[in-house]
């Protein structure tokens, strides 16, 4: 399985494959399609709740429901970077005892593993500074720390979706965000390590950008 970083496009999710027209018909096409939603909602201001949807419902761009409409609450990776201690059972963020220096991802040791739960080879390093042993896998607590700067093992987070899809999978588990289960943040990953991109419903694919930008919709707080 590939562990290519699909292309970042600075456009707004679009109901027609990126790999077949070039931007300026996306964009065109986006608007005309309604899907420019996401970006609607990721601008909003930041507030305690925030209405969501799912990511189909996103491509639709239709707030108007009936009855009372979907709140999330989620937490940014920010958030849950700096409150360990609110993480849901069964994550665990592991520990780190290196005083102001906690915001480096070297720095922290043990908690719940990015891989099996997730597929891929994606945040897998030599964590044990052995040449020649097997990679193992970076905590969820280490992905949320990629953003901080560098590390031993010169690992990245393009467009930050590790650390998106580890704050919103901590999210569904804290029962945050409603539209969103763990099953569902799970399956948005492995399918785009699989394909390069998630499909949210049928002809629409998202690359890692706008995967990000459908997550912080879902993360007010």
């Amino acid at each position: 399985m590939s562990d290519h970083t699909p292309e970042t496009q600075d456009t707004s999710p679009e109901a027609l494959p990126h790999s077949e027209i070039n931007p300026s018909r996306r964009r065109l096409a986006g608007a005309a399609l309604g899907v420019s939603a996401i970006f609607t909602l990721a601008s909003r201001p930041v507030l305690a709740t925030d209405q969501c949807m799912s990511p189909s419902g996103a491509v639709s761009g239709n707030l108007s429901q009936h009855g009372t409409p979907t709140l999330c609450s989620g937490r940014t990776p920010g958030y849950w970077k700096t409150h360990s201690g609110s993480w849901p059972s069964p994550y665990l963020p592991g520990n780190c005892n290196a005083g102001n220096s906690c915001n480096k991802v070297q720095n922290w040791k043990g908690g719940t593993l990015f891989h099996p739960l997730f597929s891929g080879t994606q945040f897998m390093a030599d964590l044990d500074g052995n040449p020649g042993t097997p990679k193992t896998s970076l905590s969820l607590m280490q992905v949320l720390m990629l953003s901080n700067g560098s590390n031993p093992w010169g690992l990245t987070d393009p467009d930050n979706l590790g650390a998106h899809i580890v704050a919103a999978l901590l999210n569904a588990k804290a029962g945050l965000t409603p539209v969103l289960s763990e099953t569902d943040v799970i399956g948005i990953w492995n399918e785009w390590v699989s394909k390069g991109y998630f499909e949210p419903t049928a002809n629409v694919q998202w690359n890692s950008a706008q995967i990000v930008d459908y997550l912080k919709t879902t993360m007010p707080v």
